[in-house]
């Protein structure tokens, strides 16, 4: 349970920083359509993606997915079917072919019958089914007997280029792109994640 402290300390954090820096991040997301984007960390490179994450892994999404509460955080959790593991720095054995449960943080419930304060706009929050590059963090819990792997940002996910197609996984060289609005970091290249791995 500390284990789940800890990273329901780390979200927070990540909420309590943000929100210091909002008014910047206000003005250089103008366009979006929420102020939710302000709420969490963006990067501007592959590297600091990389430096951020103790798990990466390439993974197809489904549609489905479902909603849990941790105390006051409100995630949705999709079953991920791993295709490529890149960097694995926790004591979770990942492998190509396992399912991994992903928690991506949505929002918080503020309670008193009142709505959920979104982290991530509402039009960004179902992802679409699909090949995704992961940027995670997590750590096995002992209390819930399971691993939790949460996106180290919840707005910079990446979606294989649909125009390549999802058969290609031979390519070195396969495009994603994100998923939302954010100009930060607009698409990753496999490539150039494999040069920052290293």
């Amino acid at each position: 349970m500390k284990k789940l402290i800890t990273i329901i300390s780390m979200a927070a954090l990540v909420v309590g920083v943000g929100s210091a820096l909002a008014f910047k991040e206000i003005k250089e997301t103008a366009h979006a359509d929420s102020h939710s984007n302000a709420l969490a960390k963006v990067y501007k490179s592959t590297d600091e993606l990389v430096e951020n994450s103790n798990v990466i892994i390439k993974a197809k999404l489904p549609n489905e997915y479902r909603k849990e509460q941790v105390s006051e955080i409100v995630f949705y959790v999709y079953d991920a079917k791993v295709d490529k593991v890149y960097n694995n720095e926790t004591d979770q054995k990942i492998s190509e072919g396992d399912t991994v449960e992903v928690y991506r943080v949505i929002g918080f419930d503020t309670g008193g019958g009142k709505e959920m304060a979104d982290i991530v706009a509402p039009k960004f929050q179902e992802l679409e089914q699909g090949e995704y590059l992961l940027f995670l963090n997590g750590s096995y819990d002992e209390d819930l007997k399971k691993h939790i792997l949460i996106p180290n940002s919840p707005h910079q996910l990446y979606k294989s280029d649909s125009s390549k197609g999802l058969n290609s996984k031979k390519s070195v060289d396969s495009q994603f792109e994100s998923i939302s609005e954010s100009e930060a970091l607009p698409s990753i290249n496999e490539d150039d994640l494999l040069d920052s791995i290293k």
